[in-house]
């Protein structure tokens, strides 16, 4: 019994360092994006002027968050320390040791506290703060006056009695805990920040394991869909698996139109970057910091940019705030290696030297024009082909499929995805011989052979059996789902 509070600190260090470093890992990896701490004057005296020391100290927590396993660590010590801190506190005050572990019920709350990604770290600083400065206030004052403790409870009661009591009331924590944490945990927070962690390092085929889960769960989530597309390109899947999944955002699935959204905001900027379109990517980067704040992606990104762009005095600015971090030191001075240059290893601007007069604005509503203007200025560019094709089918526009499809027919796989196919005969089906012929394009007979399948499934209203077997096809999509409508856009 003397050892039990060590042992139970053990045991809850342990508790939160396994949950922090596995089922929750999402959550420290989401504080570490959007805090960043510098090591100047001029931002402590920022910070604290604006936010207050608990905050300034909680992103001094929080970069360390940076290598998993050191972040796990510290957040779970900080929380487990709750525990011993409030049994000393109270043994100190009122003079007897705390039987039924009530001293487990904070650090406990603070822990089921952190299971959303977006509930600020300062509460958990705070409290451990001030339940330390206590503790120490009560060691001091003890040394000078004997006022502690207040009174001493004398009780007697059987060693069996009180090591039953205390495992009695241990094993309801447990259990609450357990129903609490199963009931309140965010599976879809963590699969979305999870899936957002593997992009920035471009894990496509762990993007693809998350989003997948989801999508199999049968929710939709337009950010989910952002990153299952990217996934889906970058293996070499976007053309054949558009449709494996219920498209009903439509087009919206594939981009984030610009809405003002805060949220929406830190995320547009991905597959501008991945398009090499360098110009949206930044402005997405941009607006996103000044929601966010200097955060260490919005700065990485908005230098390499800059980098790209022929403005290295600019980018040299976003550079010397992050070289006064701990831990974004080492990738500060690589990109200051490349000040220099317009050129980096992993990243291109398709349209550098595109000289526009008078200057072309980007459409931010509708992302069809912009990537019809990026294959026209480079005709290899694969990625803005088979996103304008996804585009062109989930929008409805079978005509204009088939006239990009046969201008850029160098970029199309081969064969022929199914879903490329589907299209075809639907234009087919609508307009003569004569001109589906000039289309310079065939339809294979086993193509024809599954659309009268389906026709007679759709005739005879057989819903089950057409969605068995032709659920994953631009058909049923067109037919079923389509957001707009099951009519062609002709226009």
């Amino acid at each position: 019994m003397k050892r039990l509070h060590y042992i139970l600190w053990g045991f809850l260090f342990l508790l939160y360092f396994f949950c922090y470093y596995s089922v929750l890992s999402h959550v420290l990896f989401y504080h570490e994006q959007h805090h960043l701490f510098l090591f100047s004057w001029d931002y402590f005296w920022r910070s604290v002027a604006s936010e207050g020391i608990i905050s300034y100290l909680t992103d001094f927590i929080i970069q360390f968050f940076y290598i998993p396993e050191l972040g796990s660590g510290l957040l779970a010590l900080i929380i487990a320390s709750v525990y011993p801190l409030c049994y000393q506190i109270v043994r100190k005050i009122l003079g007897w040791n705390d039987l039924l572990q009530l001293s487990v019920i904070p650090s406990l709350g603070l822990f089921f506290y952190t299971l959303s990604a977006d509930r600020a770290l300062t509460l958990v600083t705070g409290c451990f703060l001030t339940l330390l400065f206590l503790y120490l206030l009560l060691v001091f004052v003890q040394q000078y006056w004997k006022i502690f403790p207040l009174f001493k409870i004398k009780y007697t009661i059987r060693q069996s009695v009180r090591i039953g009591l205390t495992l009695c009331f241990l094993a309801g924590y447990a259990g609450f805990g357990y129903r609490y944490f199963v009931r309140n945990y965010k599976r879809s927070e963590r699969i979305m920040l999870k899936a957002e962690q593997y992009v920035k390092s471009k894990e496509w085929d762990k993007v693809l394991t998350y989003t997948s889960r989801y999508w199999k769960s049968g929710r939709t989530n337009q950010l989910i869909a952002y990153f299952h597309h990217l996934a889906l390109y970058h293996t070499g899947q976007l053309s054949y698996r558009l449709f494996d999944f219920p498209q009903v955002l439509g087009v919206k699935s594939l981009y984030f139109p610009w809405n003002s959204d805060s949220r929406e905001s830190e995320y547009g900027h991905f597959l501008y970057e991945e398009l090499g379109y360098i110009n949206e990517a930044q402005r997405w980067e941009f607006e996103a910091m000044v929601v966010w704040g200097e955060t260490a992606p919005h700065l990485l990104n908005l230098a390499r940019y800059n980098i790209l762009n022929g403005r290295p005095r600019v980018a040299q600015h976003f550079i010397n705030k992050l070289k006064l971090s701990l831990f974004y030191y080492k990738e500060a001075l690589e990109l200051e290696k490349q000040l220099n240059g317009t050129q980096l290893p992993d990243m291109r601007d398709v349209l550098a030297d595109v000289q526009e007069q008078p200057a072309r604005f980007a459409n931010v509503l509708n992302i069809g024009p912009e990537l019809e203007y990026l294959c026209q200025h480079d005709t290899t560019h694969r990625m803005a082909f088979e996103y304008l094709m996804s585009y062109l089918l989930l929008s409805n526009h079978i005509p204009r499929f088939v006239k990009n499809l046969k201008e850029f027919r160098y970029l199309a796989p081969t064969p022929l995805p199914p879903a490329y196919e589907e299209a075809l005969y639907i234009y087919k089906l609508g307009v003569s011989e004569e001109e589906f012929s000039r289309s310079g394009f065939m339809v294979s007979p086993e193509t024809e052979r599954r659309f009268k399948r389906y026709y007679a499934l759709a005739q005879g209203k057989k819903t089950q059996a057409l969605q068995a077997e032709f659920g994953k096809t631009y058909w049923f999509y067109l037919n079923y789902i389509s957001p707009y409508g099951s009519k062609v856009v002709t226009r």
